[in-house]
């Protein structure tokens, strides 16, 4: 049985080590309260009651508390079922600070049918993300594309500073939010830790355009 709680104690020093990775709040304590269950495992195998159990106990709750308080700070957020989608699955942004931030950068609206949202060659072509909806992409008046739910628009641009590649109309009602490119800019400098979950977030919806695309030229 001690074999078995030093193997705890070990696993417990680790997982502290590794909690001084991630950059979100949330998965910090997350791996913080599991390794205070895994010291309180030690000292009540090892060492039995005593100050290290105690102070493992409380660590423990500590962390289960602020872990608590975070779900439920997020929760009480008025945040509309678009929005707790792209913050959560999306750009996978769970701080409610900076999801607050975010949330000031954007616009909703609702879009109808026949809606050119972005022109060819056009200059700062607006940054959108799409919640319903689809729109076609057209190039030199070929379409070449579609995107929907889930993808955004203007991405490219937005990260090389070029014109709009393709021209984007809308061909089923859509429910978007148009972000503002300088502001978001600004925040991503100011927050790298946002600036690399937005970039990651453009990335996965570029990969899936080009995927699409592919396949259509098969």
């Amino acid at each position: 049985m001690e074999n078995w709680g030093q193997w705890l104690g070990w696993l417990g020093a680790m997982a502290l080590v590794w909690a001084m990775a991630p950059h979100q709040v949330r998965d910090i304590r997350r791996i913080c309260l599991g390794a205070g269950v895994l010291a309180v495992a030690y000292f009540a195998l090892v060492h039995g009651f005593g100050a290290g159990l105690a102070l493992s106990v409380a660590f423990t709750l500590v962390n289960a508390g602020r872990l608590f308080e975070l779900r439920q700070r997020a929760r009480s957020g008025v945040m509309t079922r678009e929005e707790r989608e792209l913050f959560d699955h999306v750009m996978k942004i769970e701080e409610p600070s900076q999801q607050s931030r975010l949330r000031d950068l954007m616009v909703w609206q609702d879009v109808p049918v026949g809606t050119t949202l972005i022109k060819q060659g056009q200059i700062d072509p607006p940054l959108i993300y799409i919640a319903s909806g689809r729109a076609e992409i057209e190039r030199d008046l070929a379409i070449v594309s579609e995107c929907g739910a889930g993808e955004f628009l203007g991405e490219m641009s937005h990260v090389s500073g070029e014109r709009a590649s393709a021209t984007v109309t809308v061909t089923q009602e859509m429910r978007m939010a148009r972000l503002d490119r300088d502001a978001l800019g600004q925040l991503a400098k100011s927050l790298p830790e946002v600036g690399k979950a937005v970039d990651r977030a453009f990335n996965r919806s570029l990969a899936v355009k080009v995927l699409r695309m592919n396949e259509s030229a098969r």
